[in-house]
C-alpha cells in the first residue's frame, strides 16, 4: 500500500527521503523564488489581460504540483509561451469585458487540466516528445517576437492597437512621435538590468531589483504625474475558491485551444523537468507529470489563475538559491501568499513600463540565435521548419503555430518512417557489412545482398520494390540469388505482404531466386497470415546471409516459384 501511494504521491518518496540539513536552504530558495514570482506573476498576468490571475497562479497550483509532481526540482507557474496563448485567443472572443476574459481564462485552464490528466491515465506521456527541435526552436522564437512587440507600447508609453502581431508593430511605428521618454527610460532600464544581472550574477533576482527600484523611482520622483503608467490598486486577500460559469458556446471555443495549449504546457513541462533531474542524478514520470500539472491547472482555475506549465527560469532561480525538494515550491507559494495579504498597497505605483520590462527580458530568454546556425549545418530541413513556424506564429497567430509546428513535426516523422535507411551489403573478414561505411567490403559473386531497416509498410512498400528492382538489374550479370536481409524490419502489414509476393514474382521471372534472412519470428508470423510464406515457400527463409549464400555455392538453384503461383 505503501508503495502504490508513494507512486501516485510522490512528495511521499521525497518526504521520506528529507534530510534535515536541507530545511534552511529550501526555506531560503523558497523565498527568494517566492519574492522573483511576484513580478513574474505580475508581468504574465498582464500579458493575458488579468493582472491578478498571475500571482493567483503562484500559490495553491504550486502547492498541488510541489505534492503530486515527479520532479525535486521542477517550478511550475504561469509563463511567457501560455500567457501569450491567452493574450492572442481568449482576450478576442471576451471583447474587452474583464469578468467574460477571467471565465474564459478559468475554462481554459479547467479543459487544459482534464486534457493533460486522461492523457496521463492513458500513459500518453511520450507525447512530449513529439514536438520536433526545429518546431521548438521556431515557435520560441516567434513567440519572443509576439511578446516584444506586445510589450512595446507599454515601454514607449502609447496606447496600444491592432488584433494582430503585425498590426500592433504597424501601429507602433506609426505612433512613435507620442512616446513618452520617461517612460522608455524606465523601459529600458528595467531590461538592462535583468540581462545584465542575469548575464553577470545569475543567483542575484534581477527581476526583485527591477520591481523594487522602478517603485522608488516613481515614489521619489512622482513619475506618475508625468504620464508614466502605473498598475494602480492590486485587490488585497488570497483567491476565493470559484468554478466557472461557462455556456456551451465557451466550452466549444475554448476546448480547441485548450488541447494546443495542454501539448505546449506538457512539453515545456516535461523537456524542462528532464534537463534538472538529468543534472540531479534524478529520473521524472512523464504520465505522472501529466497528472500533476493537470491538477496544478484545475487548482489554477478554480482559484482564479492562469493555466500554468513548467518554468525553467523559476525552476533555475530555485536550484541556483540552493533548492533541494519541492519543499521550496510550497515556501514560494507561502512567500507570495503573504505578499497578497499585506504588501499589495505597496504595489500600486509599479509602473507598467517595468512590467513590460520584464515581458521583453523573459522574451530574450526564449530565444537561442545559435539554434538556428546549427540547425542549417545539421540539416537544411530543420532551418526552413524552424522559419515556417516562426512566421506563423507572427503572422498567422499563435494556435495557427503550434498546429504547423505539430504538422512538421508529422511530416518529418512519415519522412523517416517512408524512407527508412537501406544498405548494400558486401562481405569482408567473413563477415558482412554495409559498403557505404566499410571500404573493404566486396559484392559477392552472383549475388546481391540488401537490407532494408525499419518497419515495411504501405508508405514505404513503393521505395522498397523500386530499390530491388534497381538492384537485381545493376551490373551486366543477372545474380542468382537476392538476400533480403530482414533483421531490422520489426513490423509488416498487408501492404508488404503483397509487396514481397510481387517482388517475389518479378525475381522469379529473371531467373532470381529470393531468399530472406534473420527475419524476426513475429514478423514471420504476420508474413504466414499475409500468405507470404504459402505463396514463396519455407525454403526461401534462412537464419543467416551465409546461410542463404551457401545454396549458390554448394549448388545450383532452381527458379524459386513461378511468378503466376
Amino acid at each position: 500500500m505503501k508503495l502504490n501511494a508513494a507512486r501516485f504521491i510522490p512528495s511521499l518518496r521525497w518526504g521520506r527521503e528529507y534530510r534535515a540539513s536541507w530545511f534552511a536552504t529550501d526555506l531560503a530558495a523558497g523565498a527568494t523564488l517566492g519574492a522573483v514570482m511576484v513580478p513574474v506573476g505580475l508581468a504574465f498576468g498582464e500579458l493575458a489581460g488579468m493582472p491578478m490571475a498571475g500571482l493567483y497562479a503562484a500559490i495553491v497550483p504550486l502547492v498541488v504540483y510541489a505534492l503530486l509532481g515527479s520532479s525535486r526540482q521542477l517550478v511550475i507557474g504561469a509563463d511567457a509561451a501560455i500567457s501569450t496563448v491567452v493574450a492572442v485567443t481568449l482576450a478576442p472572443l471576451a471583447t474587452g469585458d474583464p469578468v467574460r476574459l477571467a471565465i474564459l481564462i478559468a475554462l481554459l485552464a479547467l479543459a487544459m487540466g482534464l486534457v493533460c490528466i486522461l492523457a496521463g491515465l492513458l500513459r500518453l506521456g511520450f507525447m512530449a516528445d513529439f514536438l520536433a527541435k526545429p518546431v521548438i526552436v521556431g515557435f520560441m522564437h516567434g513567440l519572443a517576437i509576439v511578446i516584444f512587440v506586445g510589450q512595446l507600447p507599454k515601454i514607449l508609453g502609447i496606447r496600444g492597437a491592432g488584433q494582430t502581431t503585425l498590426a500592433q508593430f504597424s501601429h507602433v511605428i506609426r505612433s512613435l512621435g507620442q512616446l513618452n521618454v520617461i517612460t522608455l527610460t524606465i523601459g529600458v532600464m528595467c531590461v538592462a538590468v535583468i540581462l545584465v544581472l542575469r548575464k553577470l550574477t545569475p543567483r542575484v533576482p534581477g527581476m526583485v531589483i527591477v520591481l523594487l527600484g522602478s517603485l522608488a523611482a516613481v515614489h521619489l520622483f512622482r513619475l506618475d504625474q508625468s504620464g508614466v503608467a502605473v498598475v494602480g490598486e492590486i485587490p488585497r486577500g488570497l483567491p476565493s475558491l470559484t468554478f466557472p460559469s461557462v455556456s456551451l458556446e465557451d466550452v466549444r471555443a475554448v476546448v480547441p485551444i485548450a488541447f494546443g495549449a495542454a501539448l505546449l504546457a506538457f512539453s515545456d513541462t516535461v523537456v524542462t523537468a528532464r534537463a534538472f533531474a538529468s543534472r540531479n542524478n534524478q529520473q521524472i514520470d512523464a504520465n505522472q507529470e501529466l497528472i500533476a500539472l493537470g491538477l496544478g491547472n484545475i487548482a489554477s482555475s478554480v482559484t482564479q489563475g492562469l493555466p500554468i506549465s513548467g518554468s525553467g527560469s523559476c525552476t533555475a532561480i530555485a536550484e541556483s538559491s540552493g533548492s533541494r525538494s519541492q519543499l521550496t515550491s510550497i515556501t514560494a507559494a507561502a512567500t507570495v501568499a503573504c505578499v497578497m495579504l499585506f504588501l499589495t498597497p505597496y504595489l500600486r505605483m509599479l509602473p507598467s513600463a517595468a512590467l513590460g520590462g520584464i515581458l521583453i527580458a523573459a522574451a530574450y530568454s526564449l530565444c537561442d540565435f545559435g539554434e538556428f546556425r546549427r540547425q542549417w549545418h545539421f540539416r537544411g530541413v530543420g532551418l526552413a521548419g524552424a522559419l515556417v513556424v516562426m512566421a506563423g506564429v507572427v503572422g498567422i497567430g499563435v494556435m495557427e503555430g503550434i498546429l504547423l509546428g505539430v504538422l512538421f513535426s508529422l511530416v518529418l516523422v512519415l519522412r523517416a518512417v517512408a524512407f527508412p535507411h537501406d544498405a548494400l551489403l558486401g562481405e569482408a573478414d567473413d563477415e558482412f557489412h554495409d559498403m557505404d561505411h566499410r571500404s573493404d567490403a566486396r559484392p559477392v559473386p552472383g549475388a546481391v545482398i540488401y537490407r532494408f531497416s525499419g518497419p515495411l509498410f504501405f508508405a514505404n512498400c513503393g521505395q522498397f520494390r523500386s530499390r530491388i528492382e534497381a538492384l537485381s538489374e545493376n551490373g551486366a550479370d543477372m545474380p542468382a540469388i537476392f538476400v533480403l536481409d530482414a533483421s531490422v524490419i520489426f513490423e509488416v502489414d498487408l501492404a508488404a505482404c503483397e509487396t514481397l509476393i510481387e517482388v517475389n514474382n518479378s525475381l522469379s521471372k529473371k531467373g532470381i531466386h529470393l531468399a530472406i534472412v534473420q527475419l524476426r519470428k513475429r514478423v514471420k508470423v504476420t508474413l504466414a497470415r499475409g500468405g507470404v510464406i504459402a505463396h514463396i515457400g519455407e525454403d526461401a527463409f534462412f537464419p543467416t546471409i551465409a546461410a542463404a549464400l551457401a545454396t549458390i555455392r554448394n549448388k545450383p538453384l532452381k527458379s524459386s516459384h513461378s511468378a503466376g503461383r
